[in-house]
């Protein structure tokens, strides 16, 4: 369809944040000024405790209104990007954006100027300074012994562009210069293959399909496996480089700093995980028996269990079913989850110029807005689950703190949404009498645990060797990455399924890897989650509200306090403990359903 053509209902409401785009022209003009007087402003921020509060109000006011003028814009142009009109806003916020930055830039150098005892002082003398912003400023801080002279800042910041050649390198070459030839598909047709339907084809049911495209894809990568080596170790060593340049013990602290992780919690992570693997063994074996193979092979292990029962929602059905599974929360959740959809959070359909996909937006001074594309399967309403618990964790962290608050880092976004879309599969599961579909159901939760927590945790493993081989002098050869690599695969995937040798090239396919140590925050946002919900569904005491007090926190505490609040220690094993049994007990509850008659 296209936009104008959507009835109004079921598309979200902007007007809330600007009425029109001349109300939007006339609070850009305001902040395009402000941004211009800021530079005067922060020249003058450590001169005393009452120009830091100034200085300190006025960035972060100004950062709220820029924010609120991008979210309508980047909303409107998400809703249509062939409107031109908001093409035009996007462009203008992100200039604006921009020279905002630029003018910014001197604040934290500035402030790390102080000392800690002047610091406390300007906190003594101007309580409101602490009251208001003082988490903030004391978590700049922490970057002190971390930050360079400012000749050396203004050197590495020159650099920040070649910094980043090896992920643009790296993606140029996988998204447009790799070719990887044709393959039959099942009709027997030449299919050309690339690395976007390669998901496609090893999901085929034709064996032949999936090991002609597992082969050829692989065949074209090791054809290239000295390249991909020279990006990957030039990124290590880019990391590795700037790490020791900024003090940090190693590039995985640098990574870490920022959500007050360590290393030896990130290893934890990674023994708590891999000492589980036998849960994981056997869900291979659970797959081989299932899909009626005398041996499952790499190219195998993406077939999906089992079909289901394919059910079609609207979205009213879809907005009751997610509701219900939310009632578990109780009725203060439900209700304003239930009054947001009736607001007009949620722009619901595809539109002729729609981004795809789906997320949950907006900023601290707006409504938690989701766009989706609903189609009415499944799947679209467990992404209306997930998208859901982004927003009301957003709705309940704006409405406990202040704007300069109101936000919540990307190491703890992805819990609170997750635990809602387990709680919907839960929830369907049990009500529901069909066979097939509660293997559809299962089945899905089997491949989520899988992919989320033991695949990502395999990478994370992946990263942490290889970075361990950098640092100890050692030269990243492509022949020693698919050496490491093909071990973990031998770890990971045991005596289940065979390790086909094409295997060991994959590590050159997986773009997380130029990330710098972020892949472990997938296995720690689901393995968070099922501890959350297992907690929740045995009704232990405490639970539910501790996990409200976890949705309200906002920045006031650091991502691994925050998840200490929900009862989530990433110190210890709980969560991972929590997540492999869950696991475990779906194998279980699959293997039962399908053996019945």
């Amino acid at each position: 369809m296209l936009r104008n053509e959507i009835a109004e209902q079921d598309k979200w409401d902007l007007t809330t944040i600007f009425a029109d785009t001349a109300a939007w022209d006339a609070a850009y003009a305001k902040a395009e000024a402000a941004v211009q007087a800021l530079p005067e402003v922060l020249a003058h921020m450590i001169d005393s405790a009452g120009a830091l509060y100034t200085a300190t109000k006025t960035l972060y006011d100004l950062g709220e209104e820029i924010d609120r003028l991008y979210t309508y814009a980047h909303l409107r142009f998400s809703e249509d990007t062939t409107n031109n009109e908001a093409r035009t806003l996007m462009g203008k916020v992100q200039n604006l954006f921009t020279v905002f930055s630029g003018a910014a830039a001197s604040f934290d150098p500035t402030l790390l100027t102080l000392e800690q005892t002047q610091l406390d002082s300007f906190f003594q003398s101007c309580p409101a300074l602490d009251q208001e912003y003082g988490i903030l400023l004391r978590n700049a801080f922490r970057y002190k012994p971390h930050t360079l002279s400012e000749t050396e800042e203004k050197l590495l910041a020159a650099f920040q562009k070649q910094r980043a050649t090896a992920e643009e390198t790296y993606e140029s070459l996988t998204s447009s210069d790799l070719k990887f030839g044709t393959i039959q598909d099942e009709e027997g047709n030449p299919a050309e293959l690339t690395d976007t339907n390669y998901a496609i084809f090893m999901r085929s049911p034709d064996r032949e399909v999936r090991k002609a495209a597992f082969t050829t894809l692989y065949k074209t990568y090791s054809g290239l496996r000295n390249t991909f080596a020279s990006l990957y170790a030039g990124q290590i060593e880019t990391e590795k480089t700037v790490a020791q340049v900024r003090g940090y013990e190693s590039a995985l602290a640098a990574s870490l700093f920022a959500d007050h992780m360590t290393p030896a919690i990130y290893s934890n992570i990674i023994e708590s995980i891999s000492g589980h693997l036998d849960v994981l063994f056997r869900y291979y074996r659970l797959k081989k028996k299932v899909l009626g193979l005398e041996d499952l092979h790499m190219y195998d292990i993406y077939l999906p269990f089992n079909a289901g029962a394919r059910q079609h929602f609207t979205y009213a059905e879809a907005v009751e079913e997610v509701l219900a599974a939310c009632s578990i929360f109780g009725e203060e959740y439900v209700s304003i989850l239930r009054q947001g959809y009736k607001d007009r959070w949620v722009d619901v359909y595809p539109n002729t110029g729609k981004t795809g996909g789906a997320f949950s937006g907006g900023c601290a001074t707006t409504a938690p807005y989701i766009l989706l594309n609903f189609q009415g399967i499944d799947e679209d309403v467990s992404t209306l689950a997930h998208e859901s618990g982004h927003s009301m964790h957003s709705y309940f962290t704006r409405h406990a703190n202040p704007p300069q608050y109101g936000d919540y880092s990307i190491f703890v976004a992805e819990v609170p949404s997750t635990v809602n879309e387990l709680l919907l599969a839960y929830h369907r599961l049990e009500h529901t009498d069909d066979k097939q579909e509660k293997l559809g159901i299962l089945g899905n939760l089997l491949e989520l645990y899988k992919a989320t927590i033991y695949r990502q945790i395999m990478f994370a493993e992946f990263e942490q060797i290889t970075h361990a081989l950098s640092e100890a002098g050692e030269v990243l050869t492509a022949d020693l990455l698919c050496e490491k690599y093909y071990a973990l695969n031998e770890k990971y995937f045991g005596g289940e399924v065979i390790r086909d040798k094409e295997i060991a090239c994959e590590w050159m396919r997986v773009p997380h890897f130029y990330y710098n140590f972020y892949v472990y925050k997938y296995a720690v946002g689901l393995s968070a989650a099922s501890h959350i919900v297992r907690r929740i569904r045995a009704g232990e005491p405490g639970a539910l509200e501790s996990y409200f007090d976890f949705l309200k926190l906002g920045r006031t505490k650091n991502p691994i306090e925050s998840l200490q609040v929900a009862g989530v220690d990433m110190t210890k094993t709980d969560a991972f403990d929590s997540a492999v049994a869950i696991f475990d007990e779906l194998i279980t509850e699959f293997e039962q359903l399908y053996e019945e008659g």
